[in-house]
């Protein structure tokens, strides 16, 4: 699955000229929406009268809110079928033991991380730690994504796994 899951994100970055989750979220007629009052819930996707939604935590920092929103779009790309009344809520990001999530989870590294600006700072010596500072992003995120690209045969030397509640409040 992350090969698919890396050519449905090659296929929309291609399509839409963007890898800007609120871009992409217009450009797939996604209405986004932030909302403060949530307490531990980081955002979710919904589906009402074939109108599709996600919901983001406005409280959360500018960092979180574009991981989550992109883990949403995920949804929307790869697990449209399985959204409910209720829609997919998200208390916990980079949970690994939900496919669904799992692969959502891909789906966002691979939207916000470039193979070629990872693989570039990987060849510079830089480590995982390192990299995921460099790319403003979190450590997990871009452990999935070297994960990922070795998968596609690249040949990382240690992978991180990621925490799987490390964004938890």
């Amino acid at each position: 699955m992350k090969n698919t899951i890396y050519d449905k994100v090659e296929q929309l970055v291609k399509r839409y000229k963007t890898r800007d989750p609120k871009a992409l979220a217009a450009a797939l007629g996604i209405e986004v929406k932030y909302n403060p009052g949530f307490g531990n819930l980081k955002g979710f996707y919904y589906i009402i009268n074939r109108k599709r939604y996600i919901v983001i935590n406005d409280n959360l920092d500018d960092n979180e809110k574009k991981i989550v929103l992109s883990h949403e779009i995920g949804h929307d790309r790869l697990h449209r079928d399985l959204v409910t009344v209720a829609g997919l809520q998200e208390f916990v990001l980079y949970d690994m033991k939900s496919r669904p999530e799992y692969e959502a989870n891909v789906f966002a590294s691979e939207l916000l991380l470039e193979d070629n600006e990872v693989a570039e700072l990987a060849k510079e010596g830089y480590d995982i730690e390192e990299i995921a500072k460099m790319l403003e992003t979190d450590i997990n995120l871009a452990a999935l994504k070297v994960s990922a690209m070795n998968g596609r045969g690249y040949n990382f030397n240690s992978v991180i796994i990621p925490k799987r509640n490390f964004l938890a409040k």
